[in-house]
């Protein structure tokens, strides 16, 4: 891996997760789903860091396939755990719930789920020890960044601005569908899209999806116009 590069994406399971690498510390955003605490730890030895050289995860919101593995980690590494106070008794209850659909496949889903298979959606619960309501600066982690609340796909749902040129996104947007960055699942969309203006207010260039490949600003500034025009 490259010790310069600023975001390290790691494919865990259906999802992604990141590391920031500064100086001799690293942060984390997402742990993906259970049993990928190692591609974590196998990531921060690829950089030549440590276990215990990882100060702080970010939940950027409480999801099974999110935060599966983060009580392993906050055990393996002793890291801080930062959640949004809207999502804080879900992260201690291991239980994120399951979002609401929003296209006709993902409702489906939702649906099923929701009857069928819903201890899939649970995860071991962990205690945070930082939780937000607002913007957190990260300086003290050695970072040029800051969290954001970005509602809309949750209640608590966050992103994670880097140097105001990468914006680490959680599931407030996805790339699995080419030209695409709207996301199957949201419980608030109009809040989704009051959060879609924030994230592109922050001046960022490049978004990075919790679930598919990045995102430029020219391919999500494109869409929003499309997606707002059709809402009006």
């Amino acid at each position: 891996m490259n010790r310069d590069q600023p975001i390290v994406p790691i494919r865990t399971g259906n999802a992604n997760a990141y590391l920031v690498v500064t100086g001799s510390h690293a942060l984390l955003i997402d742990s993906g789903p259970r049993n990928q605490e190692r591609k974590i730890l196998t990531a921060l030895h690829g950089l030549h860091l440590p276990p215990e050289s990882l100060r702080l995860i970010i939940a950027t919101h409480t999801h099974y396939d999110h935060c599966g593995s983060l009580r392993a980690l906050q055990n393996m590494t002793q890291a801080k755990v930062l959640v949004h106070q809207a999502e804080a008794g879900d992260l201690q209850r291991g239980d994120g719930g399951l979002p609401d659909g929003t296209l006709w496949f993902s409702k489906f889903m939702v649906a099923v789920g929701r009857r069928l298979i819903r201890s899939l959606a649970t995860y071991p619960p962990v205690t945070p020890d930082i939780v937000i309501w607002d913007t957190f600066a990260l300086s003290d982690f050695g970072i040029d960044g800051y969290v954001l609340p970005t509602p809309g796909h949750t209640a608590g749902s966050l992103s994670v601005i880097i140097q105001n040129t990468h914006a680490l996104v959680g599931d407030t947007l996805f790339h699995i569908v080419k030209n695409s960055v709207f996301p199957p699942f949201a419980n608030d969309q109009p809040e989704l899209f009051n959060s879609w203006q924030k994230l592109l207010d922050t001046g960022c260039k490049y978004f990075y999806p919790g679930h598919g490949s990045p995102i430029s600003r020219e391919l999500f500034q494109t869409y929003f116009l499309k997606k707002r025009g059709k809402a009006a």
